[in-house]
C-alpha cells in the first residue's frame, strides 16, 4: 500500500480579514490510496482524518468527497475542515492542521502489515487584518 499527495494545505479563506469580525479557515487534504484493492492488500485498512489544531476556533463544516480510478473504483478522498474564528488583533496568527492515517490489520490472511500511523501537519500563514 503506499499513499500519494497527503499533505494538507491550510490557510485563512476570508477575504479581507476585517479585525473583530469572524474569519474563516480552511484546510484541504486528498490522497491517494494505492493497493487498496483485495487482491493487492488483503489484510489492512486504512482510516484517514483531518483536523485543526484546538486553538484555531469552531468547526464549521466537514466534507468528504471519494476520489476513483477510471473504473470507478475508489481510491481515496478529498476531505475538507473550515473553522471560524474571531480577528481580534492585528494579526491572525498561524494555526497547525493535521491529517493522520491509521492502519488496522482487519483480516488474518497469514501476512504481517506495519500498522504504523501517519500524520502530515501544514500551518497557516500569519495574516494582517484590515481595520473597518
Amino acid at each position: 500500500m503506499y499513499i500519494a499527495d497527503p499533505k494538507p494545505t491550510c490557510a485563512v479563506v476570508t477575504s479581507p480579514p476585517i479585525r473583530g469580525e469572524n474569519v474563516n479557515l480552511s484546510c484541504v487534504m486528498t490522497y491517494t490510496n494505492y493497493g487498496d484493492d483485495a487482491r493487492q492488500n488483503p489484510g489492512a485498512v486504512m482510516t484517514a482524518s483531518i483536523g485543526w489544531d484546538s486553538a484555531a476556533g469552531t468547526v464549521l463544516s466537514a466534507a468528504t468527497t471519494a476520489v476513483s480510478n477510471s473504473r470507478g473504483v475508489k481510491i481515496g478522498a478529498t476531505l475538507q475542515t473550515d473553522v471560524q474564528t474571531l480577528a481580534s488583533d492585528a494579526v491572525i496568527p498561524s494555526h497547525n492542521c493535521t491529517a493522520d492515517f491509521t492502519f488496522t490489520d482487519s483480516v488474518t490472511t497469514g501476512f504481517t502489515y506495519a500498522l504504523n500511523s501517519l500524520s502530515w501537519t501544514c500551518m497557516s500563514q500569519p495574516v494582517r487584518t484590515w481595520c473597518k
